[in-house]
């Protein structure tokens, strides 16, 4: 039975469907009032669009789940796509690298973390605040947090070993937990104003802190009285420059889509007790779906948590299926939501700023993109390469006198990092430091592994090797002996220590083969920035993954791999006997008297001790 057969027996009934490859994986998630008629829709062939066409190519049979509403649609077309991730379902871009604020409120003194993904766990305890679209915007907003409100800022650790307050308790940055300086209710007290202001909720904050300066006023507590008072002064510098739009102070979001074929973007203004916070923006490629599925689709997984739904979410356009979003969204908000498309007035003037919004990202991305294609195509003149390097990828290592010694292999992908892509070696035949050998042993198991044809190790269009001569023929004859004749190499060799008139470093210079002197580009072309930026990627990843090996090499125990002794045992034993060496002087009778040690496991412990010291 083909795929048209099949979808001829689908029933006419609200549902998810789910088309699916000759190797069963799911490649689409889409819902429908009526199944049959919008899977046959898909099958006419009236949709043109290239991405459309390569899924039904694809597809080689649908599945399909019948529920009763069109809301239980969109609860279940959620819990697919979250579940399968599948490949032709909006890929929104940028979605993977957004941070967050977290506070976790079950934690005896909660402080704020930046993390790039909102965990699933203790969802009505752990906050959210974001998304933050950049590291820099982050580290703004926690830096303003930190210097405004009290809280610690020490790991867990620290706060369980620290004996006497630190510099930031003498600044009048903290409060102290650590050595109880301060009750669980002021504390609170405080953990409560930093949501306030991170919500958004500034009126409500500003009219408590208002009302507590006075408080400290009459208690004649002039100190606690002005910092509450510098408090105020900075809430209101923050938001002074927000446009108020709402009197009332109502909370929404306000979306608009800016899309040129299978991709655009979507931007979103937050309106927060009526100010208008800065925008977010969304970029997504490879959209299947028509502008209203895919909003849908988007604004489904966008407010999939509940957390952060505000009263209303302003449209620019129509859903066929608002009503059931609607009934979603209240479901998980525990409250209202309205879902609005204005046709005049100020929320369709927002609506309209959102959309330009959009419209100027894409283009700004655009023009990026094109000019790292140009980029790219300059890189294949001047480097005689066959094709277009799209993948471009580096490999590098590190030790130190030959010990812990590991590569990476970075990988760029349309001038971009691609860093799902990385990978990272353990250096395994190699002995001492000798970077020759170590390339080649890393090289001949990226490229096994790509001629293997195994997923996500497709061979690159060009290798770039950190070195001259030397590192560019090591490159090559492992290329030669394994057969891979359309893969080119070029090396980046490092300029010597002498300067050049006017005290200007010398540039790198580009090694290519067959080429008896190597170029030299000036100092900012966008070439050898490209090439410099790759290979100073691969540079850094190495090395950061050697530190990671090295330290946990330094700070391992000799109890590490002894059988029967896990985290728990290892714990006691040390706690008990103080250290290694009095755990090797213990007798049987003393290591049986401890909880969770037997006669056998003490006996395999001191025997695995003693052989160890053998060795």
């Amino acid at each position: 039975m083909n795929l048209a057969e099949r979808a001829a027996l689908l029933p006419k009934s609200p549902g998810v469907y789910l088309f699916k490859s000759a190797k069963d994986e799911v490649l689409y998630v889409g819902k429908a009032v009526d199944l049959r008629a919008r899977v046959n829709q898909y099958l006419a062939g009236h949709d043109q669009r290239e991405m459309v066409h390569a899924l039904i190519s694809e597809s080689v049979d649908v599945d399909v789940v019948v529920v009763n509403t069109e809301k239980d649609a969109l609860l279940l077309e959620c819990t697919l796509i979250q579940k399968y991730r599948p490949r032709y379902n909006v890929r929104l871009v940028d979605g993977g690298g957004f941070l967050y604020l977290s506070i976790d409120l079950q934690d005896e003194w909660p402080r704020y973390q930046v993390v790039r993904k909102r965990s699933r766990r203790k969802r009505s305890q752990v906050h959210f605040i974001g998304p933050i679209t950049s590291g820099g915007q982050a580290r703004k907003v926690l830096t303003f947090v930190e210097r405004s409100f009290r809280l610690r800022t020490c790991s867990n650790q620290e706060l369980r070993t620290r004996k006497r307050a630190c510099l930031l308790y003498e600044m009048h940055r903290c409060l102290a937990p650590c050595v109880g300086l301060c009750t669980p209710e002021v504390y609170q007290a405080e953990v409560t104003q930093s949501l306030m202001f991170l919500q958004g909720r500034h009126q409500p904050l500003l009219k408590q802190l208002n009302t507590q300066m006075l408080q400290y006023s009459e208690q004649e507590a002039f100190e606690q009285a002005a910092r509450t008072r510098d408090l105020i002064l900075a809430i209101q510098a923050s938001t002074s420059k927000q446009e108020m739009v709402d009197g009332r102070g109502g909370n929404k979001d306000i979306w608009g889509m800016y899309r040129e074929g299978e991709r655009g973007v979507l931007a979103v203004l937050p309106v927060r007790e009526g100010r208008v916070q800065a925008p977010v923006t969304l970029r997504f490629e490879a959209a299947v779906d028509s502008n209203p599925a895919l909003l849908s689709s988007l604004l489904n997984t966008w407010y999939e948590s509940g957390e952060g739904i505000p009263d209303e979410v302003v449209l620019p356009f129509e859903l066929p299926d608002r009503a059931a979003l609607a009934e979603v969204l209240n479901q998980r908000r525990g409250r209202r939501v309205s879902v609005l498309t204005p046709k005049r007035g100020e929320k369709h003037r927002l609506m309209q700023l959102a959309s330009k919004n959009a419209q100027a990202t894409h283009i700004r991305q655009q023009s990026a993109a094109a000019h790292r294609r140009q980029i790219l195509s300059d890189l294949k003149r001047i480097c005689r390469l066959p094709t277009l390097p799209r993948r471009i990828e580096c490999v590098d290592n590190s030790n130190i006198q030959g010990t812990d010694s590991v590569a990476a292999v970075v990988v760029f992908i349309d001038g971009r990092p691609s860093r799902a892509h990385y990978r990272r070696f353990v250096v395994k035949t190699v002995v001492g430091a000798d970077d020759y050998a170590t390339m080649r042993e890393i090289l001949h198991r990226r490229i096994r592994r790509g001629l293997a044809g195994d997923a996500g190790w497709e061979l690159p269009d060009l290798i770039v090797v950190d070195g001259g001569r030397g590192q560019l023929n090591i490159a090559l004859a492992l290329l030669s002996d394994l057969g891979v004749k359309d893969v080119p190499v070029v090396g980046l060799s490092k300029p010597r220590t002498e300067r050049k008139r006017g005290d200007r470093d010398t540039p790198d210079k580009i090694v290519l083969p067959n080429v008896r002197e190597p170029l030299v580009l000036r100092n900012n072309h966008p070439v050898l920035h490209l090439l410099q930026s790759i290979r100073d990627e691969a540079h850094k990843t190495a090395v950061t993954f050697h530190r990671k090996r090295r330290r946990k090499r330094q700070l391992s125990s000799p109890l590490d791999d002894l059988p029967g002794i896990g985290p728990a045992r290892r714990k006691t034993l040390l706690k008990h006997f103080g250290g290694h060496a009095a755990i090797r002087q213990a007798t049987l009778a003393e290591i049986v008297a401890l909880p969770g040690f037997g006669k056998t496991r003490a006996q395999n412990l001191l025997q695995a001790l003693s052989e160890a010291d053998d060795v």
